[in-house]
């Protein structure tokens, strides 16, 4: 009588495919929480069948691989929006400073500085004869300046820390991109032999994610396996194995950070970058209209001061300083009038110390609709007011965007946990079914152990 070995074989398989698939639920279970992950399952299938006495007989069952659960649409999608949230964030934080700088402290600021040294004029309108009233001008003149000076400081501050922050970011770009071109390799090495390249794939994408809040990349895949990455204008970052390094170049005047990719101008409609390079220009042109508005108050104050009289009857001189550059930096008041306050000017000409008519011209500066900085036109109040409330409107703006964009962000994640996350009942079920099925295999075992050594006692 000849014994048939192949039931150990069948059961040697079941115990092996089944073992296997508790490793892979075990596996789902432990990166539960581990970003990126996508849900495993082992992929089985019936064995060859063999020809045993003339009949076609099962031989048990066979590992193919393991199957990752991933969408990459919604991959995609998510990759896309959190290139929108990095620029809307980078803009946000970078912007924040700025209108700070203009509202200033709570009981200062150039708002306050500009009003204070208006009113000191207004107040020397009603007793232009007043001494200690031109004095108090002198110093509100001076309060203004420094008023001007630290809200420049605070604006150029707020552009620096955007500027180094760009160039950061630059930096965590390339290292990103080549991590990225390795995962590629190793991805391409490991397919190529059969092997499982699911974490590897995984890490990839988590990879992609971090890329894409910083500068807004796109991805397309090649039939290797390997992406490609490209940014705004469709060049690439990577490709297959092969990372492209950014620079960050200083341009002239201030040595601001420019963007290139192989020597040509990097263009980034989303990420960090692109959110910084926005704040960047908007904080310039809230300094170009600062210095605007200071040059403004300069060249109209003066040119009313110089045309009445001060407290000696002699003709006006410049209040501020007009050494060029004349700007918010530099802004001041002239040495003579902070030396001597009875060279402030309240009198016009043809009526030396008999009434304040210069003194009331000058107040009314701070409301006259006709005076211009830049391409702001106005009074000094409205267009300091048109500078913090279109800060304002920006951030606001940021803020509102950034709350929405948040939102569709975890509908794309929940999109993506429904196809690619772990769900610990799911597990649990096939946990259980392996267990029962590697147990079912150990009986089946020891019942053909059983029947073989039977049927070796018959023979003895």
């Amino acid at each position: 009588m000849s014994i048939n070995f192949s039931a150990f074989e069948i059961g040697r398989r079941a115990l092996n495919a089944n073992q296997f698939g508790i490793n892979i639920t075990g596996q789902n279970i432990a990166n539960i929480n581990t970003p990126g992950y996508s849900r495993r399952r082992v992929q089985m299938a019936e064995s060859t069948t063999a020809h045993i006495g003339g009949y076609r007989v099962g031989t048990g069952v066979t590992v193919q691989g393991v199957q990752s659960f991933r969408d990459n649409l919604i991959q995609s999608r998510i990759q896309t929006e959190t290139g929108i949230a990095g620029r809307l964030t980078a803009f946000r934080d970078s912007l924040a400073p700025v209108e700070t700088a203009l509202q200033g402290s709570e009981n200062g600021g150039l708002q306050n500085a500009l009003g204070a040294f208006f009113g000191s004029f207004r107040d020397l309108d009603a007793n232009p004869n007043s001494t200690s009233l031109r004095a108090i001008v002198a110093q509100k003149g001076a309060g203004l300046a420094s008023a001007f000076q630290s809200t420049r400081t605070k604006l150029d501050a707020a552009r620096t820390d955007a500027d180094s922050a760009l160039r950061s970011t630059v930096g965590q770009v390339n290292t990103l991109s080549e991590h990225i071109a390795n995962l590629n390799n190793e991805i391409r090495n490991a397919d190529s032999v059969g092997g499982d390249s699911s974490a590897l794939r995984d890490q990839r994408s988590e990879l992609i994610n971090q890329i894409s809040e910083f500068a807004g990349v796109h991805q397309t895949e090649n039939s290797d396996g390997t992406i490609n990455i490209t940014i705004g204008e469709g060049r690439a970052l990577v490709s297959g194995d092969h990372a492209f390094t950014l620079q960050a170049g200083n341009a002239p005047p201030l040595g601001l950070a420019t963007i290139t990719l192989d020597g040509q101008p990097a263009t980034f409609d989303e990420g960090r970058i692109r959110g910084l390079q926005d704040a960047i220009t908007e904080t310039t042109s809230q300094i170009d209209s600062l210095d605007s508005l200071a040059a403004s108050v300069v060249q109209r104050v003066n040119t009313l001061h110089t045309s009445g009289t001060d407290l000696d009857g002699n003709t006006g001189t410049n209040f501020f300083n007009t050494t060029p550059p004349v700007n918010a930096a530099n802004i001041s008041v002239n040495p003579a009038i902070t030396a001597n306050p009875r060279l402030v000017v309240a009198s016009a000409a043809t009526q030396p110390g008999q009434n304040g008519t210069i003194a009331g011209e000058i107040a009314n500066l701070l409301t006259d609709p006709n005076s211009t900085a830049g391409s702001r036109t106005g009074s000094f109040s409205s267009i300091f007011g048109s500078m913090l409330s279109e800060a304002g409107e920006h951030l606001n703006s940021a803020e509102s965007d950034l709350e929405t964009q948040a939102a569709i962000i975890a509908q794309a994640t929940a999109q993506r946990d429904a196809v690619s996350g772990v769900s610990l009942d799911e597990e649990a079920i096939n946990l259980l079914q392996y267990q029962k099925a590697f147990e079912a295999a150990a009986r089946f075992i020891k019942v053909a152990d059983e029947m073989t050594q039977t049927i070796l006692s018959l023979g003895q």
